[in-house]
C-alpha cells in the first residue's frame, strides 16, 4: 500500500500515526488498487529521478566498461611487471654476496621489494578499483531498474502509462542542463 501512497496526492505523514489516506483520514485500506488514487507532482518528480538515473546509466555503460577492461590489463601488465622485475633481480642478486658486505645486500634487497613491491602494489591497485568501480555501476543499476519496474508495476494497475523524453546537454564546467519531459498516458 505505501508503494501506491507514496504517488498519491492525498498522502498525509503523521508521526504517530505513519502513512494516512487524506480523504479518510485513516490508514489506508484497499485490496488491489485503490478506488482515491490521484496521481501527483511527487510520482512525477520520483519518476524524474529515475528515469534520469536510468537514462545516465544506459549511456555511461561503454565508459564504465571500457574502464573496467583497461583497469583490468593495466592492472595485470603491472603485476606482471612487477614480478619479472623480483625474478630478475633476485635471479642476478647472487652477485652481491651478505658476506663480503651486508650493507649492499640490504641496500640491494631493499631496492628489490620497493620497486618490485611498488609495480605489485599498483596493478593490484589498479584491479581493485576497476571491479570496485564496476560492481557499483552494477549495483546502481539494479536498483534503478527495480525502481523502475516497482512504479511501472503500480501504473500498470490503474492503466496507466507514461512516455518520456531525457536530453542531456553538454556538460560545461562540471554543470549539465538535462530537459525532462514526462507525460501520463
Amino acid at each position: 500500500m505505501k508503494r501506491h501512497c507514496d504517488l498519491c496526492e492525498h498522502q498525509k505523514l503523521s508521526l504517530h500515526k505513519g502513512d494516512l489516506c487524506g480523504v479518510t483520514n485513516k490508514k489506508p485500506d484497499f485490496n488491489i488498487t485503490c478506488t482515491k488514487i490521484e496521481f501527483s507532482d511527487n510520482l512525477l518528480d520520483i519518476l524524474e529521478d529515475i528515469l534520469v538515473d536510468y537514462e545516465d546509466l544506459k549511456l555511461s555503460k561503454n565508459k564504465v566498461y571500457k574502464n573496467f577492461i583497461f583497469g583490468i590489463i593495466v592492472g595485470v601488465f603491472l603485476l606482471i611487471c612487477g614480478s619479472l622485475v623480483f625474478d630478475y633481480f633476485h635471479n642476478n642478486g647472487d652477485r652481491v654476496s651478505y658476506n663480503k658486505d651486508p650493507r649492499a645486500f640490504f641496500n640491494y634487497m631493499a631496492f628489490l621489494l620497493i620497486v618490485s613491491g611498488s609495480f605489485l602494489f599498483t596493478g593490484y591497485l589498479f584491479i581493485k578499483k576497476s571491479i570496485k568501480n564496476f560492481n557499483n555501476y552494477k549495483n546502481d543499476l539494479i536498483f534503478t531498474e527495480k525502481s523502475k519496474k516497482e512504479i511501472d508495476e503500480i501504473l500498470k494497475l490503474y492503466n496507466q502509462k507514461y512516455i518520456y523524453k531525457i536530453d542531456f546537454d553538454k556538460e560545461i564546467h562540471g554543470t549539465q542542463e538535462i530537459d525532462v519531459e514526462i507525460e501520463l498516458t
